[in-house]
């Protein structure tokens, strides 16, 4: 029983490191519409093609553990605002690697464990995504993100200087709040699949 709970406990952490990796890549295609939405390339005062070439540079440096250094072919960056971008890629690469140390546990879990327990255990981790998007609409997107950062990072080089980093405004604050919105979404489609696979696992039994 322990075994199984310690099973559980590693395969609800890769599904959380999923979800994220797959807001991550899907956030790509996602810019390129909200490039158009939010006339982002007027912003930036550069033609659409240049400035989702900067955006794949970004991405590149953050996805691959093989590109050590960022440089915008057409933004000045500053030390902090670096510093930022180094310590979100230092995560991006903890996500990645638990997701491959992690998938072992997760596919033992649906082979094994989706049991009546942990059918109930995963009623839990669905709610908690609906329990943040209520405290975000009660505080606001902004103080949430503000609070978001605040725990994640432990100095303020988040607080990006538009002169010193201008990458930050075509990075408008209702892009990363339709990442988050994606990352629920991709997060409670991959639990309602495990729940769905998990009671008609325990429907089959009861008819035996």
């Amino acid at each position: 029983m322990i075994r199984d709970r310690f099973i559980f406990g590693l395969a609800m952490l890769w599904v959380i490191a999923a979800a994220v990796i797959l807001t991550i890549l899907l956030a790509i295609p996602l810019f390129a519409v909200e490039m158009s939405i939010f006339h982002l390339s007027a912003i930036a005062g550069m033609s659409d093609a240049s400035l989702w070439h900067n955006y794949l540079v970004l991405m590149n440096y953050l996805l691959n553990p093989f590109v050590g250094h960022l440089a915008f072919p057409d933004f000045v960056s500053s030390s902090n605002g670096l510093k930022h971008f180094a310590e979100v890629k230092g995560l991006f690469m903890l996500t990645w690697a638990l997701v491959l140390v992690l998938l072992p546990a997760f596919v033992i879990f649906v082979k094994e464990n989706l049991r009546i327990i942990f059918h109930n255990g995963l009623r839990v981790f669905m709610i908690v995504p609906l329990a943040f998007g209520i405290i975000a609409g009660l505080i606001g997107f902004d103080n949430f993100f503000v609070y978001f950062h605040e725990i994640l990072f432990r100095d303020s080089t988040w607080l990006f200087d538009p002169t010193l980093d201008p990458i930050i405004n075509v990075l408008p604050e209702q892009f990363f709040m339709h990442c988050f919105i994606l990352f629920g979404v991709i997060y409670e489609l991959i639990f309602y699949c495990l729940y769905k696979k998990g009671y008609s696992r325990i429907r089959k039994q009861k008819l035996k």
